[in-house]
């Protein structure tokens, strides 16, 4: 195995233990074997691009060919957004918890429309910086309100609950980005007129 291919293992593996994920949860998340992700993590595979982008993909990491002039602008882009807590990975099985309960639920009552509320699922757990103890609590009542009524109504209730906190969310991230000065990745000196 290549230097390259070591280099990119060990990176995968540095971001599933910043998450919090065991290897068997990334492997669900990845739809990877296990067993495969173990032997990629210990050098014993080579890597093949499928299998590196559905764990990058998993780990919320993108695959991107650079130029090597952009190289350094990109390092210092990705250490200014490594700045920022990633959500942990009891967070993260909570989501995939309540996750699991919508489609315990949905398949327990047959008569309700769930597809909004597995699609505001989806896009809340999409925003994992932002996911802290609270933003779970409130998805987990939003999930639990349903229980009780069993009816469209409280699917619908649910379904707008969850967007409008992840709303919240978006827009709470746009206006921390916005209030913070961007920093150049390089600064160009200015010549003199000759």
């Amino acid at each position: 195995m290549s230097y390259g291919v070591e280099h990119l293992a060990a990176r995968l593996k540095a971001a599933r233990e910043a998450k919090g994920l065991s290897q068997r949860e990334l492997s669900k998340l990845a739809g990877v074997p296990q067993s495969h992700i173990s032997k990629i993590e210990n050098h014993g595979v080579d890597l093949r691009v499928s299998s590196l982008s559905s764990i990058a993909h998993a780990l919320e990491l993108d695959l991107m060919l650079v130029p090597r002039k952009a190289i350094p602008a990109v390092q210092s882009i990705v250490r200014s957004v490594a700045d920022t807590p990633p959500a942990n990975g009891e967070t993260l099985r909570e989501l995939q918890r309540l996750r699991d309960k919508v489609d315990v639920l949905a398949t327990q009552m047959p008569t309700g429309n769930y597809d909004a509320l597995k699609r505001r699922m989806r896009e809340i757990s999409q925003i994992h910086s932002q996911l802290d103890p609270d933003v779970v609590q409130q998805v987990r009542c939003a999930v639990e309100s349903i229980e009780p009524a069993a009816s469209q109504e409280a699917i619908e209730g649910a379904a707008k609950a969850i967007a409008t906190l992840r709303t919240q969310l978006a827009r709470h991230a746009a206006s921390q980005a916005t209030s913070r000065a961007p920093r150049p990745a390089y600064h160009l000196e200015e010549e003199g007129d000759d």
